[in-house]
């Protein structure tokens, strides 16, 4: 998918300066922001579902945000079975890219867990705090999909963004070390056709 580098530019530069002149009390700040980071990525890369996954202060991937039901569903799966693209980006601390869930033999038990849900193409991006990767920005498409270059680049935009975020609050002491998990849709099948 060609992806529009003006309207990635723009939208980056948009949720910036949001974070910069939001009034919202800090914890709901961090919670509406991370929100606004998974409908932009949504809308600019047209996926099915976009999701984010943060470390707790016991160090396990828990879901923060998404933009539908199935991006919950695949956030929870990987969170209660331990795999899948989220975990591989933590441990490898790079992107994941997934052309196909259902053919890659290491998540099988993932693909079990969800066979309800159509799931085909999943991107997992890093996002770094301070020099750690403290969780990852999780793209989903229904359709097998090759995750093209400028997909790659603007997934991890979107990653950088929550990761400033993340760590200007934590430096500030404005937010807890998550926030509450939010939602920016409940239509349980994403926002696009894919």
């Amino acid at each position: 998918m060609a992806v529009d580098e003006q309207a990635l530019a723009t939208s980056i530069e948009n949720l910036t300066s949001t974070f910069h002149s939001s009034a919202a009390p800090p914890v709901q700040m961090a919670s509406a922001h991370l929100a606004a980071v998974v409908a932009a990525a949504d809308e600019l890369l047209s996926t099915d579902a976009v999701g984010i996954l943060l470390l707790d202060d016991t160090d396990k991937l828990r879901a923060v945000a998404s933009t539908s039901a199935l991006a919950d569903r695949l956030e929870e799966a990987q969170q209660s079975l331990g795999i899948g693209p989220g975990h591989d980006c933590m441990a490898r601390r790079e992107t994941i890219l997934v052309e196909d869930l259902a053919a890659e033999p290491d998540y099988a038990p993932l693909v079990a867990e969800l066979a309800s849900l159509q799931i085909g193409g999943v991107l997992s991006a890093p996002i770094w705090v301070g020099g750690a990767v403290i969780g990852n920005l999780n793209l989903t498409r229904h359709e097998a999909h090759r995750w093209t270059e400028p997909e790659i680049r603007a997934a991890a935009a979107y990653a950088e963004v929550v990761g400033q975020l993340l760590g200007a609050s934590a430096q500030s002491g404005r937010v807890r070390p998550f926030p509450d998990r939010t939602h920016t849709t409940d239509t349980g099948g994403g926002n696009h056709a894919g």
